[in-house]
């Protein structure tokens, strides 16, 4: 067995505890990085304290859904996992959710029943909630509808964060407005599709890289350097992969940030 071939046994075996379902890519740095890009939407299960944006009030408070809402608001104080609130398409490791890539947001449905009682997911609902996970802090952005305009890429939310909570963005500035092109909503959306990193203007300043950009393959972009990382980490300790089989998976694993049960 190869160092190579040991990732696709890793791999299939951390998907597995997670049920995600993923291609078996030749390119084993590709492999590592959609590994790392689903990793980092993945909502660690911690407790955090929860601050939610004035904008948002009313709609938590109006929204026949308010009691869902309410009640995940308690998981994520209690450190209760979040994750089935997440979209399915969120546990395919090929999949890109650029609004996470590009802006460090998540988005959840909101209801707290399923439709199968062994399934894993809650159900869809037309409602998302979009938030900022950072540290010990859940920071609540705002309620809107799936179907709205441009609810991707909707500057909004980041007019919002900097409203309530300039520090999220303040390190992301890089210039005056006047110094990039100014997009609309949909102008970004599109940007996104054909795979361009850029700044975005609110309020007369530029800001880029909010959610670490994603590279033209749509991964998240420190997604690939972190796969870089254990790639050359691998390189680095070939001897031991050859004395120690067991223990370089098991330091692999480290690497990766998981361990086998």
């Amino acid at each position: 067995m190869k160092p190579e071939d040991l990732i696709d046994k890793i791999l299939e075996e951390f998907y597995s505890q997670y049920n995600v379902t993923f291609q078996a890519h030749t390119n084993k740095s590709l492999l590592l990085a959609r590994y790392f890009n689903f990793r980092l939407k993945l909502i660690p299960k911690k407790p955090r304290k929860i601050q939610i944006s004035k904008e948002s009030i009313a709609n938590i408070y109006l929204t026949e859904l308010k009691n869902d809402i309410l009640k995940l608001f308690e998981k994520i104080e209690k450190g209760i996992d979040i994750n089935p609130y997440q979209s399915k398409r969120s546990f395919n490791a090929d999949y890109h959710d650029m609004l996470f890539n590009d802006w460090g947001i998540h988005h959840l449905h909101l209801s707290n029943e399923k439709k199968n009682i062994n399934d894993y997911f809650h159900k869809r609902t037309g409602p998302l909630i979009f938030i900022k996970f950072q540290g010990n802090y859940a920071y609540i952005i705002d309620v809107k509808k799936h179907n709205d305009k441009n609810v991707w890429s909707n500057t909004e939310l980041l007019r919002i964060i900097k409203n309530n909570w300039e520090f999220l963005i303040e390190p992301y500035k890089v210039g005056n407005h006047k110094w990039f092109p100014e997009m609309d909503d949909n102008e970004i959306g599109i940007m996104r599709n054909k795979g361009y990193t850029f700044p975005v203007n609110i309020d007369g300043n530029a800001y880029l890289l909010l959610g670490d950009g994603y590279s033209c393959s749509g991964d998240n972009m420190s997604a690939n350097f972190l796969a870089d990382e254990v790639y050359r980490w691998i390189g680095k300790n070939l001897d031991l992969f050859e004395e120690n089989p067991k223990k370089f998976k098991r330091l692999l694993c480290q690497k990766m940030d998981w361990e086998i049960i």
